[in-house]
């Protein structure tokens, strides 16, 4: 199966929609389309599916145009998602069951693999027990899996998707990436407009940046992701970090400009959230880490445009963050260890600590028993230990900062 895009041209009224767009997409590849509102990305899918016809150029299934085809044949063979839910209070089995409409002949009713397959759909989405409830009375994320569900019970070769993950909490947004992956590795093609990049880079094979009607930049995440082509496309200023091979784009950072004192936290999970957002109010200018990308703390010093010492989501602490940890420990006036959990992952945060006590400048927020917050064993406990040793220790966020201002205040 080849589903190929040459050389279309749209109008939607008086205004050229689609420039000269030409791609093709093979089964076991999932391509993004990314683009800002306004771009094209769903003009490109409802082009695919025979909704909108180009004046210019063809859409090829198998190398044949898929004008060629009727209502029926495309149905069976592409399944479309588009953006927006209907407004209906029919059953949720009833909506899914509604993907199997193009394997029925005339008036017949469908079968009991019919509602099998269904019934396997709406489970592979998480919405095993929600058949009988009516579609009107979900909410938006649930309504979604409900859409996707009639897609799968579609059972097409390609998956055509705008906006998948819409209304979905962040957790369900991965899930829906990971089913639309599992189905693309049994052999289908999946094309997805998609605002997230993040989403984008972590699950699909090829990324379409569109701007204007056209596509602008073609290839792999890590050929196509860069500061330079978000900046040309969304008009974004951003960083874009590798680790592990994957990409992530995160918003740029602002370095400040003043003379105030650099405090240096030791933190994560939440943790150092409080006293990053109090010391920012104090006027202080603030370094951390190391922290993995997206953890709470690690955003709480991007809102304060702090500097970051980070290290790839979910990944031990390498050597290399670590020593810049040493250095951002080494320049600041004073280093804060928050009242953290400490696994395999993040020890050498109370390494890099220990060193900072050792200099003499070391605040510890110790608000709940180590032995309660250790995930290590001994080597941690006799790190701690000797951190509380050569560090003042302080029971909470307020009393540290009591001490900062009288220092340096």
């Amino acid at each position: 199966m080849i589903l190929e895009v040459k050389n279309v041209r749209v109008k939607l009224g008086s205004i050229e929609a689609l420039k000269d767009i030409t791609f093709k997409i093979e089964k076991n590849e999932i391509v993004a389309l990314l683009g800002p509102n306004g771009s094209g990305k769903s003009t490109i899918l409802r082009t695919i599916f025979g909704i909108i016809k180009p004046y210019v150029g063809a859409v090829y299934l198998d190398f044949k145009n898929i004008e060629k085809f009727d209502f029926r044949q495309i149905a069976k063979r592409i399944g479309y998602l588009p953006q927006e839910n209907p407004e209906t209070n029919l059953r949720v089995i009833d909506i899914v069951m509604l993907g199997r409409t193009p394997h029925l002949n005339g008036f017949k009713q469908p079968s009991k693999k019919d509602l099998e397959i269904a019934l396997n759909a709406l489970k592979s989405v998480g919405m095993n027990g929600f058949k009988n409830r009516k579609f009107s009375e979900l909410s938006g994320g649930e309504r979604q899996k409900v859409m996707i569900a009639r897609v799968f019970a579609q059972q097409p070769e390609i998956l055509l998707l705008d906006e998948p993950t819409a209304h979905l909490d962040i957790s369900s947004q991965i899930e829906v990436m990971e089913l639309v992956s599992k189905k693309v590795n049994e052999g289908l093609a999946a094309i997805i407009a998609i605002h997230d990049i993040n989403l984008a880079t972590s699950f699909c094979n090829r990324i379409l940046m569109v701007k204007d009607g056209k596509i602008v930049r073609a290839g792999k995440p890590e050929e196509v992701i860069s500061r330079s082509t978000i900046k040309e496309v969304f008009n974004a200023d951003v960083d874009v970090k590798k680790f592990g091979g994957k990409i992530y784009v995160v918003p740029k950072m602002k370095t400040r400009n003043n003379k105030n004192r650099l405090i240096h936290v030791i933190c994560g999970g939440g943790s150092g959230t409080e006293i990053i957002y109090k010391l920012s109010e104090k006027g202080y200018r603030i370094s951390a880490g190391v922290l993995n990308v997206l953890d709470s703390d690690w955003q709480a010093v991007m809102d304060v445009e702090g500097i970051l010492i980070d290290e790839a989501p979910f990944s031990p602490i390498s050597n290399e963050a670590y020593e810049k940890n040493i250095k951002w420990i080494e320049k600041s006036d004073a280093v804060i260890l928050t009242n953290l959990s400490v696994g395999i992952g993040n020890i050498l945060n109370l390494k890099a600590a220990l060193k900072a006590a050792e200099e003499k400048k070391m605040f510890v927020i110790n608000k709940t028993p180590f032995k309660e917050r250790n995930f290590v064993g001994k080597e941690a406990d006799e790190l701690y230990r000797l951190i509380l040793e050569k560090s003042r220790v302080f029971k909470n966020e307020e009393e540290v900062l009591d001490e900062l201002e009288k220092i340096f205040g």
